[in-house]
């Protein structure tokens, strides 16, 4: 492992970005990662892999040699390579006090995460989330637990959080068992991974009620543009229109974010 520098700096922002076969990952981070300064003003760390050449001017960019992948389905794709196997790291990896783990495909419009901080807490996590056409589905299976996201994750370096992040990464190195346990669908995730080592951290008990304060807005499927108008979203597709608040937004279609009209946006967004 490799580091460009040594951060003093108290809270930041840490992403996680492994190209695969199909997906330029890192790109995607590095247009996140310009949304994410422009909102909340605070560096940014990427965790990625030795090929990788990043073009955001990251406050660090660790480099770590990533062997860990899976293959999900994919939208309409059917399955593709993921390489996000090393989330678990990321309360050793990071070097804040306090710190936003955020996904690459969650595009930042507004600073509502940054204002959390005001509140006590070891960590926060997304415990709900909202199809921007209706709602989504929020079980890890038919007969099984609430889903967590872990798109969006806040912690600081105590004690809680760091048992989080160990446990996460104990599921996930024995996660044929968990997965039988929690009567789990599919293969692994980190949202599945992160609801099963919260509740086993909190007495196998629910904490919604301590999680991130509203619901994720999520694109699931395939888009075109998304445009913005009187402070409202246009995101369309080749066979609909869906209007919805200006928001934060976490947008699955990984095309989509590498696309000049995402760029666009993000150049028009202040």
């Amino acid at each position: 492992m490799q580091s460009s520098n040594k951060s003093e700096k108290s809270k930041g922002i840490i992403i996680f970005a492994f190209n695969t076969e199909k997906i330029d990952y890192v790109k995607i981070a590095d247009r996140a990662s310009i949304l994410a300064t422009r909102q909340l003003g605070l560096p940014i760390t990427l965790v990625t892999d030795v090929d990788s050449d990043p073009e955001f001017e990251y406050d660090q960019v660790i480099k770590v040699e990533n062997k860990g992948k899976n293959y999900r389905s994919y939208m309409d794709q059917g399955q593709i390579q993921w390489r996000n196997l090393d989330r678990y790291m990321a309360y050793e990896l990071s070097p804040y006090e306090e710190t936003i783990l955020l996904d690459a495909d969650y595009l930042m419009f507004d600073n509502s995460i940054g204002k959390l901080w005001q509140q006590d807490f070891d960590y926060r996590l997304m415990h709900t989330n909202r199809n921007i056409d209706g709602p989504a589905y929020s079980l890890m299976g038919e007969l099984t637990h609430e889903l967590i996201w872990a798109t969006v994750i806040l912690f600081r370096k105590t004690t809680k959080a760091k048992l989080l992040f160990d446990l996460v990464g104990r599921i996930q190195r024995n996660y044929n068992y968990y997965k039988k346990l929690y009567l789990c669908s599919g293969p692994y995730r980190n949202d599945y991974a992160f609801a099963m080592a919260d509740r086993i951290l909190n007495g196998y008990t629910s904490t919604a009620y301590a999680g991130i304060p509203w619901s994720m807005m999520t694109i699931d499927y395939e888009i075109n543009s998304i445009d913005i108008k009187d402070n409202m979203f246009v995101v369309r597709n080749k066979d609909k229109a869906v209007v919805i608040p200006k928001t934060n937004l976490h947008v699955m279609s990984k095309e989509y974010l590498l696309s000049d009209n995402c760029k666009q946006l993000i150049e028009n967004t202040k």
